[in-house]
């Protein structure tokens, strides 16, 4: 890593709060949170750092990674679109989708005979006979609860998962949410496990992992030169613009480490993200005495 000029000095002395990505960042190539890791965190913590998760997992997953950092902090969870306490029942902020437009993508993928998951507060609701659901969230590690009326808890959704064997069917369904509502923001893609399957995804289209930094500063009632983001991929990138300082994986997108005022020599498969727990811990040791 390169030498750190005095102004990112005196910045980084000044974080309060570390908001961490999860996948290629936090966690290595096995999803697992390593002991470097896990040993700066909590070093932070006893400083008085505060260390948040940021991601764009489901809450439910996220949590299971805070249980083991030991980390009570707020989950900013789905991209921005749900802010909750660990195993808290209230929210402090959640995004979400017009009702009217739920029950739309509902009813056109059942025209399509496509399989709908939705993202209900703090887990996945789905009905018990989708057969694409288990597919999608076999890596995830999230709660699902199956239900059969959908439509029920469609004032509720922060973000809608269609998925279908046919391109051609979801790019179908994408087209008439944006033209339905056009706060919308969607994406299709191929599983990464199967070729023959492919996702739609839809949330709001103004929130993110920065909106949602932004609602953590607002509760925790702190700066945003305060926080420092680490991250690895576009969805941080937003997030990056708004934090006192924005730390690269070594393995993160070229946008992310253009705007970086960190890279770390490390990838996440290489405690990176250690090595900047490390550099705040060392800084405030220094400052203290």
């Amino acid at each position: 890593m390169e030498e750190l000029k005095p102004r990112l000095i005196n910045r980084l002395k000044r974080i309060r709060l570390v908001a961490s990505d999860l996948d290629g960042t936090l966690l290595n190539n096995e999803g697992k949170v390593t002991e470097a890791v896990r040993k700066g965190v909590w070093r932070l913590k006893g400083l008085g750092v505060r260390f948040a998760i940021m991601t764009a997992r489901a809450h439910s997953s996220a949590e299971r990674i805070a249980d083991e950092l030991d980390v009570g902090m707020p989950i900013i969870s789905l991209d921005g679109g749900l802010i909750r306490l660990p195993h808290s029942k209230e929210n402090i902020f959640a995004s979400y989708i017009r009702s009217s437009l739920v029950r739309k993508v509902i009813a056109e993928a059942e025209k399509g005979l496509a399989s709908v998951a939705l993202f209900v507060d703090d887990k996945m609701v789905s009905r018990e006979t989708e057969t694409m659901v288990p597919s999608y969230i076999e890596s995830l590690e999230l709660d699902r609860v199956e239900i059969d009326d959908l439509d029920s808890v469609a004032d509720k959704t922060i973000q809608i998962i269609v998925g279908t064997d046919s391109k051609t069917a979801v790019r179908s369904i994408a087209r008439q949410s944006v033209s339905y509502f056009s706060g919308a923001e969607v994406k299709v893609y191929r599983s990464s496990h199967y070729d023959d399957r492919w996702y739609l995804e839809i949330k709001n289209k103004h929130h993110s992992k920065a909106t949602g930094l932004s609602h953590l500063e607002k509760y925790l009632r702190i700066g945003k030169g305060d926080v420092a983001v680490i991250g690895d991929f576009q969805n941080d990138i937003k997030a990056f613009d708004r934090a006192g300082v924005g730390v690269a994986m070594r393995n993160a997108v070229w946008e992310l480490k253009e705007r970086a005022d960190i890279v770390t020599d490390g990838t996440n498969d290489q405690d990176g993200a250690a090595e900047l727990f490390e550099m705040i811990y060392k800084l405030r040791m220094s400052h203290n005495r």
